[in-house]
C-alpha cells in the first residue's frame, strides 16, 4: 500500500501523535471561543438565522438574552462555566454575515455546530426517505434476525466479505490477471490492518453532480437489489455539495481561523511569602496551601477577541474543492440502532471512533438519517484532538485550566459540539473528528458520562448531557443511519483496493445465478417474456443436481460462505475497536504536560 498521495491535500487521523512534543491537531481553543462557538450554533440553527440577523431588534434580544447566560463549556475532565462579554456577544453577531454568505441555498446546506461540519434539512423530502425505508426493510429480511440485547442491527454491512490479504482474488483491467494482495508494510505500530481492509464501490460523479456507481455495493447484491442501486446514487448526489463543502474547509491551504489567537498574562504578582525558618513546618504546609490556591485564583487577563471585533473574512476560501467530473471511492453502509422497550439493561453510547483503519484512507462521512421513530434527546457528538497550547509559563496549570480547560494530564482533545439526530438530518463531517452517539436506553436516562451540551431550547437553559431516549418505555425507539464513507479523493485510484477489482466472494450469490443458468425453465427458454404468466408458473427443472453444483462451488477459489465471513466479521470488529483504543492513546487523548511543551516558558 504505498503513501504516494496520501498528505498532498487533506489531514488525517491515522497518526502517532506521540512522536511529535504537544500532541497533533488543532490550535486549542479557548474556554471562550468555545463558548461562542455555542452561541453562534444556538442562532444558526433556528430557521431562517440567515434573515432574521439583519432585523436590528431581534439582534437586541438575542445580545440580551446572551448576556444573561451561562454557557457551560466541556472539557476533558469537567465543565466549565463561561459568561460572555458584550464584546464577545457582538463579535458572534456580527460574525453571522460571514456564515450566511458560506450558506449554499442551492441544497440549503451550512456550516453545522462547528467549522468543517455542514449539514441540511431539506436534502431528502418524505418521498425519498420512505423510498429508502422500504427498500432497508427489505433488505432487513434477508438477514438473520436481532437478538434483544442488540442496539445495533446491520443492513448493508461493509464488514461482511471484505478484502482478506493474502487471500482475497483481485482482478485488475485490462488483461484482467488474477492474484493475492499481500498485507501492507507497516508504517506504525497501530493503524494498518494487516489482516483485513474494508472495500468501497468505485462511483462517477459527472459534471452536473450526478453519482453513478462503478462497481457493486458490498454486502448489497446487484442482481436480486438491482432496484436499490439508483435510490443510493440519488442519495449520494445530493450529499456531494455537502463533500465539497467539508473538503473544501478540510484542505490543507484553508487554514481553520480562530476567533481568539495569543495567550493569558497576568497583571498582579502577588505570591504569598515563604515561612521565615526553614523548620517552620506548620508555615510550609500552610504556604504550599496557599501557593496551590493563588496558582488557581490569582488575578489574570485571559486572551480576548481582537478590540476592533468582527472584520469579515470568514466565506474567504483560498482553494475550492469540487469533486464533479472525478471518479471517487465511497463505503456504503446501512444499520439501525434500537432501544428495546421493558429491558433494565442501557446500551451504552457509542464508542468515541473515526471511521475505517489507515487502509480505507477515508476522509470525511456523509449521514443521513433515514428514520428515526420514538426517540428524543439524541445527539450526534464530535470532539477534535488539539496541540498543546503555547506561551504559558511551565507548571502554570492556573493558566492553562482558566484559558483552555486543560489541567495537567488531561487527554488533548476539545468538544465541538453536538446535532440532535432527526428524520431527514443529513450531516457530513471530516475524519479527523471523533464522532459518537450518546447513551439511550428507557424514558428518563441521562449520561451523566456525557460532557457534551445538547441543544439548549433557549438563551435561558441548556442541558449537559445529551442521551438517546425512548420517549416512551411502551414503545421501541429506533433510528436507520445510511452512511457514506468518502475514500480520500487525492490519493492515486488503486491505492485502495475496490471492489471494481475484487469480484463478488458471496458463495450464496454465485450459487443462486449458477442454479439459474444451469436449470431448464420453459417458460424463459422458449421465449417467454419474463414475468408473463407462463414464465412465472413454470417449474425449474435442474440440469445438474443441486450437490453437484455445490461440490463444484467448493473448490472454486475465492468464495466465502456465510458462516466464514461472518467470523472474519468478528475478526474485524475486534480488531476495530482496538484501534479506536490505540487512536486514542495515541492521537485523540494524548496527556497534557503543564510543564513540558513546545513553547512552554521556563
Amino acid at each position: 500500500m504505498s503513501g504516494h498521495g496520501y498528505s498532498r491535500g487533506y489531514r488525517h487521523p491515522y497518526i502517532v501523535g506521540t512522536y511529535f512534543l504537544g500532541g497533533v491537531g488543532d490550535n486549542p481553543r479557548t474556554l471562550t471561543d468555545l463558548a461562542m462557538s455555542q452561541f453562534s450554533w444556538y442562532i444558526r440553527s433556528r430557521p431562517n438565522w440567515w434573515e432574521l440577523y439583519r432585523n436590528q431588534s431581534i439582534r437586541e434580544q438575542w445580545t440580551e438574552g446572551a448576556k444573561r447566560k451561562e454557557w457551560v463549556v466541556p472539557t476533558p475532565s469537567s465543565l466549565a462555566k463561561v459568561c460572555l462579554s458584550e464584546r464577545q456577544i457582538a463579535y458572534v453577531l456580527d460574525e453571522l454575515s460571514g456564515y450566511a454568505l458560506l450558506r449554499d441555498d442551492t441544497c440549503n446546506c451550512q456550516v453545522s455546530c462547528f467549522e468543517r461540519i455542514w449539514e441540511s434539512d431539506s436534502l431528502f423530502d418524505p418521498s425519498a426517505l420512505s423510498l429508502l425505508n422500504e427498500a432497508f426493510f427489505k433488505l432487513k429480511l434477508d438477514k438473520p434476525p436481532l437478538s434483544d440485547l442488540e442496539s445495533n442491527f446491520p443492513i448493508i454491512d461493509p464488514m461482511l466479505y471484505p478484502l482478506v490479504y493474502n487471500r482475497t482474488l483481485i482482478s485488475y483491467p485490462p488483461f484482467h490477471t488474477v492474484h493475492t494482495q499481500p498485507p501492507p508494510q507497516l508504517t506504525d505500530i497501530y493503524t494498518l490492518s494487516q489482516q483485513y481492509a474494508l472495500l468501497p464501490s468505485d462511483v462517477y460523479v459527472s459534471p452536473s453532480g450526478s453519482a453513478k456507481f462503478l462497481s457493486y455495493i458490498n454486502d448489497l447484491n446487484p442482481d436480486t437489489h438491482k432496484a436499490i442501486y439508483p435510490l443510493l446514487e440519488n442519495a449520494l448526489t445530493s450529499l456531494i455539495p455537502l463533500f465539497e463543502h467539508v473538503l473544501t474547509d478540510l484542505h490543507r491551504n484553508n487554514p481553520l481561523p480562530q476567533r481568539i489567537p495569543g495567550t493569558c498574562r497576568y497583571t498582579i504578582w502577588d505570591e504569598p511569602d515563604p515561612p521565615e525558618y526553614s523548620d517552620d513546618e506548620e508555615g510550609w504546609v500552610k504556604y504550599e496551601r496557599e501557593v496551590r490556591e493563588w496558582t488557581l485564583n490569582r488575578p489574570i487577563t485571559l486572551p480576548d477577541v481582537d478590540k476592533s471585533g468582527y472584520t469579515g473574512g470568514l466565506e474567504k476560501r483560498r482553494v475550492r474543492v469540487s469533486l464533479k467530473g472525478k471518479r471517487l471511492q465511497t463505503i456504503v453502509r446501512v444499520e439501525e440502532y434500537r432501544s428495546t422497550p421493558g429491558q433494565p439493561k442501557e446500551f451504552a453510547s457509542t464508542p468515541w471512533h473515526v471511521e475505517g483503519m489507515k487502509n480505507e484512507r477515508i476522509i470525511a462521512s456523509g449521514f443521513v438519517f433515514t428514520s428515526v421513530e420514538n426517540i428524543e434527546n439524541c445527539n450526534l457528538q464530535f470532539r477534535m484532538a488539539v496541540s498543546y497550547p503555547r506561551g504559558f509559563s511551565a507548571g502554570d496549570i492556573g493558566a492553562t485550566m482558566r484559558t483552555w480547560g486543560l489541567r495537567d494530564g488531561d487527554p488533548c482533545h476539545a468538544y465541538i459540539g453536538s446535532i440532535p439526530i432527526r428524520e431527514g438530518l443529513a450531516i457530513v463531517f471530516p475524519n479527523i473528528y471523533q464522532h459518537r452517539f450518546a447513551q439511550f436506553g428507557g424514558a428518563g436516562n441521562t449520561s451523566a458520562q456525557s460532557h457534551q451540551p445538547s441543544q439548549p431550547s433557549s438563551l435561558e437553559t441548556e442541558t449537559a448531557s445529551s442521551p438517546l431516549n425512548s420517549n416512551k418505555t411502551s414503545k421501541q425507539g429506533r433510528f436507520k443511519l445510511l452512511s457514506f464513507l468518502l475514500v480520500d479523493p487525492e490519493i492515486p485510484l488503486g491505492t485502495v483496493i475496490s471492489t471494481r477489482s475484487v469480484p463478488p466472494q458471496q458463495k450464496s450469490w454465485i450459487r443462486a445465478v449458477l442454479l439459474e443458468t444451469l436449470c431448464f425453465n420453459p417458460g424463459r427458454d422458449s421465449g417467454e417474456e419474463k414475468g408473463s404468466d407462463r414464465s412465472r408458473l413454470s417449474i425449474c427443472l435442474p440440469r445438474l443436481p443441486v450437490e453437484l453444483v455445490d461440490k463444484i462451488l467448493d473448490v472454486v477459489d475465492g468464495l466465502v460462505n456465510e458462516e466464514e465471513s461472518r467470523g472474519n466479521r468478528e475478526v474485524i470488529e475486534e480488531e476495530r475497536k482496538n484501534f479506536w483504543r490505540s487512536n486514542d492513546n495515541y492521537h485523540f487523548c494524548i496527556p497534557f504536560d503543564v510543564w513540558n511543551g513546545p513553547e512552554t516558558i521556563h
